[in-house]
């Protein structure tokens, strides 16, 4: 019968066999480590689960496979509810081994399916649910101290419309729009330049553009303030060379905020406008200019429309998160400079006006789906050109 049941499976057995030992191992070790009688029954009851299915699987069985699926989707639930209870090594170590789990006895025309239940299962739960949360309290009062009112209104919404907090907005989408230009200015051209740099040299350059990445968002930005401040190296460069005979404002302004973005910002425009010239035909270049066409009009009519999905989709990740910064604007910007990143932050962590914040975050999340949503209609026409 154990051959019988091997045969069964198409060479799938020892896989699933495999799993379901390694699984009732690590349960009965995990168990054995638990010092909370909760949890060492529960991790005990997986294990005691796996043998039997190990031993029932291995016979060949025909309900058996349906009931391994149903166990590692429920040892996947499991496993994420555990990350917050017995902490992420043991919740992860479960979801992983119910995903292998899972793979491993699905049949394989339906494993594309399979591999997209964690991240749909993911967004879902930690991101349409707590967006479906925001849309709640946006509606509803503040409580006195704090907090919120089961007190459905509409005036939450009606205080964003006010013209100081729409001028916050338009504000937000101008620094947003010229850093994503100045980040196009600039990174255009060293993308272009990277994709025409010798073999040799393009994956040093690379690690080149990536290396900020390496280091805190928010040391690189105490960096920069550095830089900027009266008694810094720009200041004081300056008026070495007696150009100025006081220090220049260059902190706490609106072009400081800018920079600061830009400085963050620029890998995003960079890296997608480098992946899209790295696999540009050159050679259409060399035809336009038999052609009779100028290095100005050979760019216009094949570099750039050819590009184009590049400088879209590096337009979007740059234009994004600098609508709803907030750590650049704070430092920056100071009180002089605020972006409706910073109001959203006050509201949540110092009036505790959660149901306005709420609002303003869905107001800040449909501007970022609209932007998202004419990418998709401008970048999707061109390629299909």
């Amino acid at each position: 019968m154990f051959g019988m049941g091997i045969l069964s499976r198409k060479g799938r057995s020892l896989e699933v066999f495999g799993i379901l030992v390694l699984s009732s191992l690590l349960a009965f070790l995990m168990a054995g480590r638990t010092a909370e009688p909760p949890w060492r029954i529960l991790m005990g009851g997986i294990g005691l689960l796996d043998t039997v299915l190990a031993a029932t699987w291995i016979l060949g069985l025909p309900a058996i496979p349906a009931l391994i699926l149903v166990r590692a989707a429920l040892g996947f639930v499991l496993g994420l509810g555990l990350m917050f209870t017995m902490g992420l090594a043991v919740g992860l170590g479960l979801c992983l081994v119910a995903l292998a789990l899972g793979i491993a006895a699905l049949p394989r025309a339906r494993l594309p399916a399979l591999l997209i239940l964690p991240g749909a299962f993911y967004l879902l739960v930690f991101f349409a649910f707590a967006v479906g949360i925001i849309a709640v309290i946006s509606f509803l009062k503040r409580g006195p101290y704090g907090g919120i009112r089961w007190v459905f209104v509409l005036e939450n919404y009606q205080r964003a419309l006010d013209p100081l907090y729409v001028q916050i907005i338009l504000i937000s989408l101008w620094i947003a729009l010229v850093t994503t230009v100045l980040c196009l200015l600039i990174g255009y051209p060293v993308a272009y330049a990277m994709a025409r740099a010798p073999a040799r040299w393009r994956n040093t350059l690379l690690i080149l553009t990536m290396i900020p990445f390496w280091t805190n968002f928010l040391v690189r930005t105490l960096a920069l303030m550095f830089v900027l401040r009266s008694d810094g190296p720009i200041n004081g460069l300056l008026m070495a060379l007696g150009l100025v005979q006081e220090p220049l404002s260059l902190l706490f302004t609106q072009n400081a905020v800018i920079l600061g973005l830009v400085y963050g910002e620029l890998p995003f425009m960079i890296l997608p406008l480098y992946a899209t010239l790295e696999r540009f035909d050159f050679s259409l270049v060399e035809a336009a200019y038999d052609l009779g066409a100028n290095e100005w009009h050979a760019f216009r009519r094949v570099i750039w429309p050819l590009t184009l999905p590049g400088v879209l989709a590096g337009s979007t990740l740059v234009f994004i998160p600098s609508v709803g910064a907030f750590i650049t604007p704070d430092l920056l910007g100071g009180a002089k400079t605020i972006m409706i990143g910073n109001v959203i932050q006050y509201q949540f962590l110092t009036v505790r006006h959660w149901p306005f914040g709420s609002a303003l975050s869905l107001i800040l999340m449909a501007m970022v789906l609209v932007a998202t949503m004419v990418y998709l209609r401008v970048g999707g026409g061109e390629r299909a050109l």
